[in-house]
Formats: structure tokens, sequence, C-alpha cells
């Protein structure tokens, strides 16, 4: 009972905060006057005149199709020189080299498209240069590029004869500055508050409380144990500007993690109350960007509508992560070997989870963080039983719909909703219409590709990797769970997500090749069909609604929707789900 109320607390403050934010969203968006404008105005002007563009400009769909891309393209070329050359740039205290190309592109890749898949250890494998300069840097553009593309998805829905779908660079700018710069700031403020490092100091040398021995092969464990070869009494705590850049790889649903272990680490996430406080930016902007959609459509019925399927969708994963997590594997379970309640102490599976987040804590965190596709992690997901993983993976390979990431969340989830607009208005004789606008055979494509570009790129990517016989060497765990490893990684790759199970060894030139252009195709291609689809929507002329109107807000286009999602995102993916945690379950149960 006290997990279910924890549960309604977090989902109630998420909306809670989400409705005004979204007001806040379409004000900046729309370059209305904000609280913040008397500061940041003049800030953004000098912004304008760097970079040289005409805030008033409009620009059609090519020009801000064209913008965007270029924009991306610079980014993804000077992160990767960044992380190649990072032992000869400055801030960097402990001499780290450069990394290789390999990995060097597949960082950049990830971080460029938001989508912050990590083959390597963060605290030691970057510079302080490379993480605030190039990595934080793109945690905020990111996301703003995701926002201003899908504010001119909501341009070409609402237009009425103009073919501008606004200015690709004004939008990134007023996103950046006026919604994630101040939203970071608070949310870095109560992770310094809370203990989180934000300096530039050297690493620290600490002594250990008790020291710890080291087998042969790596593994820890007593000090006076004879298969010790080693016993260690200090250890190094990495420092850096930490708080800074956890709070907008939250915000922005970046993930990525400064350390290795991610935000399961007491210098990313000291507290429970910065756990709260990051579980909600999770979701945040997700949420909020779902209910701007009704205000600037003049119609909050439809934000509400598309909240629903997504709220139904995240609930249910919670559900059912918690349950499988809270009764663990089935024999343990059953002959009492192991706890299972929670009166006194963290029952259920505890493995891979941190013992101040307990089960509750990490189920949440679980889900939220594969539904917005943010990817930053408090436990270890190999860790979970299979049923238990295998929702987040479900989750990722729908397409980031269940919220998703920033702003390419939900224009991926109004690919849906156009399928669903089109698939029952053929359903009851009627042409397909959206808001006003008839949907013709040129909208449906762009819908196709937005909804079915994601399971198309994870199964592909799946396969070339389990072609390669390295893929073997670097997994932790053969047979079922060994391919679950695999499948999850194509799938936080292919969904924007950047998670990992931690049971799989990514880093050799062809998975970082192929996760490096899978991340690059999954992010860009939906780009190109979003401004297509815009502007062939700018182009149509708004029809009356009549009484045979298929209505777009009701309980019945709720489920319709929702049906959709399940069956073109879920049912792609069962094939390989079988082959996966579903063995994996079927093999502990039977």
């Amino acid at each position: 009972m006290d997990e279910l109320l924890e549960y309604g607390i977090y989902l109630a403050l998420l909306v809670a905060i989400a409705i005004p934010l979204s007001a806040y969203i379409n004000k900046v968006m729309a370059g209305e006057r904000t609280l913040f404008s008397r500061v940041l105005v003049p800030v953004e002007n000098v912004v304008y005149r760097c970079i040289r563009v005409d805030r008033t400009e409009e620009m059609g769909w090519k020009k801000y199709l064209v913008s965007t891309l270029a924009f991306s393209l610079i980014c993804l070329v000077g992160l990767t020189a960044i992380l190649m050359l990072q032992n000869l740039l400055p801030g960097n205290p402990e001499g780290l080299p450069g990394l290789t190309w390999d990995l060097a592109f597949n960082t950049a890749a990830s971080f460029v498209t938001n989508t912050n898949w990590q083959a390597y250890s963060g605290e030691s494998a970057l510079s302080y240069f490379s993480q605030a300069l190039g990595l934080t840097v793109q945690n905020f553009v990111t996301p703003a590029v995701g926002l201003a593309v899908m504010f001119a998805l909501f341009r070409g829905i609402v237009s009425e004869g103009s073919t501008s779908l606004g200015n690709f660079f004004v939008d990134v700018t007023r996103a950046t500055l006026f919604v994630l710069i101040p939203l970071s700031l608070v949310v870095t403020m109560i992770d310094v508050w809370q203990g989180s490092p934000q300096n530039l100091s050297e690493y620290q040398e600490v002594q250990l409380l008790e020291p710890v021995g080291v087998d042969e092969e790596g593994n820890i464990v007593d000090a006076d144990d004879p298969s010790a070869v080693e016993v260690v009494d200090k250890s190094v705590v990495p420092m850096g500007p930490q708080a800074s850049q956890v709070a907008i790889k939250q915000l922005g649903t970046n993930g990525g993690g400064y350390n290795g272990v991610n935000s399961a680490s007491a210098l990313e996430n000291p507290t429970p109350l910065s756990n709260l406080v990051q579980c909600l930016s999770l979701l945040i902007i997700p949420v909020a960007c779902v209910f701007s959609f009704g205000r600037f459509v003049a119609d909050r019925r439809q934000g509400r509508a598309i909240f629903a399927v997504m709220f139904i969708l995240l609930v249910v994963g919670l559900v059912v992560i918690a349950m499988f997590e809270q009764t663990g594997t089935p024999q343990l379970a059953a002959d009492g070997q192991v706890y299972m309640g929670m009166e006194g102490q963290s029952g259920g599976n505890m493995e891979g989870k941190e013992t101040r987040f307990g089960v509750t804590d990490s189920s949440l965190w679980a889900a939220f963080t594969t539904a917005a596709s943010n990817g930053s992690v408090n436990s270890m997901h190999d860790s979970y039983t299979p049923i238990g993983g295998m929702v987040p993976i479900i989750l990722m390979a729908l397409g980031e719909v269940v919220f998703g990431g920033v702003g390419c969340g939900l224009y991926g989830m109004l690919g849906f909703v156009l399928l669903t607009v089109f698939i029952a208005g053929l359903m009851v004789g009627r042409t397909p219409e959206y808001l006003g606008k008839k949907i013709g055979p040129r909208e449906m494509r762009m819908a196709a590709v937005l909804s079915m570009t994601t399971p198309l790129l994870i199964l592909v990517s799946c396969a070339l990797m389990c072609l390669d016989p390295a893929t073997m060497d670097s997994l932790n765990n053969s047979g079922a769970h060994g391919f679950s490893e695999v499948l999850y990684a194509a799938t936080s790759a292919g969904g924007n997500n950047g998670s990992a199970f931690a049971g799989f060894n990514a880093n050799t030139p062809f998975i970082n090749v192929v996760l490096g252009l899978e991340m690059l195709a999954n992010r860009f291609i939906p780009i190109v069909a979003v401004c297509v689809l815009a502007n062939s929507l700018c182009t149509r002329p708004k029809v009356a609604v009549s009484a045979g109107t298929l209505s777009t807000s009701n309980a019945l286009f709720v489920f319709l929707l929702l049906l959709m999602v399940l069956l073109v995102g879920a049912l792609t993916m069962f094939p390989a789900l079988a082959l996966g945690p579903v063995a994996e379950h079927l093999m502990m149960v039977l």
C-alpha cells in the first residue's frame, strides 16, 4: 500500500508541475513575454548577432529541415574532434587520453541524437573539458532541436495558407535560454545542496573505512580471504562539474551519466530528495509537451486524449516492473531462501539495486527513464527479472511514444494518431480528418515512417550485431539472457534512450559503428518525415466539422490509439522478445 501511495504522489506531482509548464513553453515558443524576458531577451539578441540570424525570417519546410541537419552535422563533427583530441585540450587534470575514432564517433552520434548511449565509463574516460563543453552543451541543444521540430509540426497542423514553419535557430535559442537553462539551474542547485560535486578540482584519494581484497579475476573479496592477491585500503573519488550535467541529462531526456554507474552513484544522486527531483525531471518536459499541444491547437481535449494513452501505458509498465521485481525469481521466492517482504528492509529482487532506493524507487525510475527515452538509471537493468527487464525494452521499442524524448516523443505519437485516424476513417467510410485537415496519401506515408522507423532499425541493428563473432565475446551471459543484452542495446540505441543492461561490453569498433549509425538514422529520418508532414498539412485547407466527423478526443479514440500503438509497436518486437526475456522467464518457471 505504501508503494502505491508513493507511486501516486510521484505521478500527481508530475502532472501538477507539467500543466503550468506547458503554458510557459507555449509562451516561450510564440515569442511572448515571460517571467525571464527582462534578463534573457538581451542575451537572446546577442546570440542572434553572433550567429548572424534574422529573428524575423520565416522558414519553409526545406530551409527548416536543412538548418536542422546542418546544425546537427556541425555538432557531430565538433564533438567527435573534442573527444579524439581531449589529451591536447585544457581541462584535463587527470591526463586522460583521447578516445579512439570509433568510440568518439559513437559517443558524438549518441549525444547529438539525444540518445547518450555510453560505451565507456565517464569519470575514467573523459576530461572536464569534454564533459562540460562537449557533452553538456549537446545535452542542452539536442532537446532544444527536438522541441523546435515539434513546434514546427504544430504550426503546420494549425496553419491556414501559410507555408512557414517558424525559424529553426530562433526556436532552438529560445528553447535553450528560456526553458532548459532555468530548469537546469533549479535542479543543479538542489543537487549541489544535497551533496553532488560541482567543481574543477582534481580527483580525491580517500581512506576506506575497511580494507578490501581483490582476487586474480578482479572480484572484491574480504581482505583476509586466502584468494586475495591484493589488499586495497584507499579509493579515488571523482570530482568535476557533476551536478550541472546531471540536471540537464535528466531534464533534456538525455541520460548519460557523469559516472559509470550513473544515478545509482551517491555522487550523482546522493539523497531521497535528489532522487525525487531527478525522477520527476525525467518526464516533466515530455509530459508538458503533450499539454502544450492541446493549448497550441486551441483544443485541450486533444492533448488530454494523447496524455491518457501515454499515461495508461506508463502506469501499466510501472506496475508490471514493480510486481515482478517485488516477487523476485520464482525459485528463491518459493523456498524462502530470500526475504521477499518489505518490513524492516527492502525485499524482493534486490540484485543490482541500491539499498537506499529499494525495489520501489528502482522500479519507478526504470519505468520513467525508458518511457521518457532518457536512459539514466539508478539500478542495473541487467539484474532485473526477465519480465521486469522486458518491460523497459517494450517501452523503448514502441517508438518512444510513452511520453518519449523532449519533442520527439510527441511527434512520434502524432504519427500513430494519424494512422489511427486513417484506419478508423476507412472503417466508417469517411475521408480521414484530423483537427480539420484531410489526411491523404502523403500524410500517411510520413506517419508510417514515424511509426515504423524505430522497430525496423532496432531489429536490423540487433541482427547485425548477432552476426558479428566479437559480440559473443562482449557478453557476460550466454543463452536467452545474452540475447536480451544485445536486444536491449539495439533497442536503447534505436529508441533514443541510451540506458544499458550493463552486462554487455559494447566498446568494439563494429558495435560502435553499428549503434552510431542506428542512432543517427533513428533521429534524423523521423525529423525529415516531420518536416515533410508539417509542410503537407500547411497546404491543406481546413474543413468544417460535421456530425459525421470522427472524434479524436473521446474514450473510443483513446482505446483505438492505444490499440494501434500496441499492434504496431509491441507486436513488431514480439518475435525478438520471445527469443530473449520471454524464453528466459519460461526457463525459470518450467
